[in-house]
């Protein structure tokens, strides 16, 4: 049961998702910022979030193993990792060069994504010398990104519905056991030793705070 509960969070936040929800959460908590010149701003932004970030590095990935370049959809071997972290680190770089060039993309979408970038070609250099965890790269930059979102560019409240609103430290907290859960799911399957955890998280949480210095 608890191998099975870990495979769902194992797929459930997978590092390819964490960008995206990095964005949802900006939202959720920093909706003044949203302010678009163009009427159909906001649509043409989650449009391409979505297509850019999520589906064409799927796509890659999806043809790579179509052309034996991996052998599984997990890539749990080292070697087999370089050129999905590479085509993915690309499409990020081509995101966010894409946004700093828009006016109108709120400040801490700006520095997640290039954190989220600066982190997955750390953990592509990295790659080479250890198989640290993309899984910890991802939770890192999550749980650090929602605390740089949450105590400098929202007022403490995340907008979960019209109605219903948390109080960002409460979120964050969720944010930080749902991590750990992802974590541990992790060190369950034998995916990764404990030291390849804590090696990803630190990238994952460097690669936040390099990027906020340099959007700030």
């Amino acid at each position: 049961m608890l191998r099975i509960l870990a495979h769902i969070l194992s797929i459930a936040f997978h590092p390819i998702f964490i960008l995206p929800l990095l964005f949802l959460y900006t939202y959720a908590s920093c909706r003044h910022l949203f302010i678009f010149s163009d009427a159909r701003g906001f649509e043409l932004f989650v449009i391409y979030s979505i297509v850019t970030g999520v589906i064409l590095p799927m796509v890659a990935v999806a043809m790579m193993r179509g052309l034996g370049l991996i052998s599984s959809w997990q890539i749990e071997n080292r070697q087999e990792r370089i050129g999905p972290l590479l085509v993915t680190g690309l499409f990020y770089i081509w995101l966010f060069y894409n946004y700093y060039k828009n006016p109108d993309i709120p400040k801490p979408i700006l520095s997640v994504t290039l954190g989220a970038s600066i982190s997955l070609f750390v953990a592509f250099f990295l790659n080479n010398f250890s198989k640290i965890s993309i899984h910890a790269v991802g939770v890192g930059g999550l749980v650090v990104g929602s605390i740089f979102i949450s105590f400098i560019w929202s007022y403490n409240v995340v907008h979960l519905t019209e109605s219903l609103q948390v109080h960002a430290v409460l979120f964050i907290a969720i944010i930080v056991i749902i991590c750990g859960s992802v974590l541990t799911s992790r060190l369950l399957l034998e995916a990764h030793t404990l030291q390849q955890i804590y090696h990803g998280f630190l990238v994952g949480c460097i690669g936040q705070i390099i990027a906020l210095n340099i959007i700030l």
